[in-house]
């Protein structure tokens, strides 16, 4: 009888312990789901952002390499060199993941198929942070070439905070150096380079969120 009674309460605290797992395991799925639908929005806005930035790119180059609309159209060129240059970072809210894997509690996540999603989709995500590095150093270098062929006081007129507005007229460039233009243009164009690159990614990223969406409010019935 002894027996017994123990084992019938070990029964009852194993089935309690897998009743409080399995409750933690959707508290844990419905934040993901959360912090996953505020990723597709954080994606979808930077994929605007950088499309954005590809066609000022192009409207830049067009204006910097025309011998009339360089002087003519200043004006234009002062204000798409101050809106190219600030950082189009991606800021992913993954909270939820963090704690998943430094917990260890990965191992409530007893599907298998959502466990690997997770994390190939975080993986991807550290991929795409990594790859910012690269962009940070490549606008550090467009900032210091902008310097050297447009008026620094003209940039400052333009900003207030964090509104950039066109400048009056069109205000001379500091340099019309062809060097120092050519060497502008090779960096610019290979910020959009890093701009298409990171479209490309921001859109896997984007359809891969959504896929992990869907496949948890199928599993756990939210």
């Amino acid at each position: 009888m002894l027996f017994l009674a123990v084992f019938c309460g070990f029964l009852a605290e194993y089935q309690l312990e897998h009743k409080i797992e399995k409750n933690r395991e959707k508290q844990y799925m419905q934040s993901l789901v959360e912090d996953l639908k505020a990723d597709t929005a954080m994606l979808a806005a930077n994929i605007k952002i950088r499309q954005d930035r590809m066609q000022m790119i192009d409207t830049f180059l067009s204006l910097l390499y025309s011998p009339t609309a360089i002087r003519q159209r200043s004006g234009d060129l002062y204000y798409l060199a101050r809106r190219t240059s600030p950082p189009a970072n991606i800021f992913p809210n993954d909270g939820t993941i963090q704690q998943l894997k430094s917990s260890g509690n990965l191992r409530l996540v007893h599907k298998k198929e959502i466990a690997n999603s997770i994390m190939a989709y975080d993986q991807k995500m550290r991929r795409a942070l990594f790859e910012m590095g690269d962009e940070s150093d490549m606008r550090i270098t467009y900032r210091e070439q902008l310097v050297k062929i447009f008026d620094n006081r003209v940039f400052i007129e333009m900003t207030n905070g964090d509104n950039v507005t066109k400048p009056a007229g069109n205000p001379a460039l500091f340099s019309y150096d062809t060097t120092l233009i050519n060497e502008l243009s090779g960096s610019i164009q290979y910020l959009k380079r890093i701009h298409r690159t990171q479209t490309i990614t921001a859109g896997l990223l984007l359809r891969q969120a959504d896929s992990l969406i869907q496949q948890i409010k199928e599993v756990y019935h939210l």
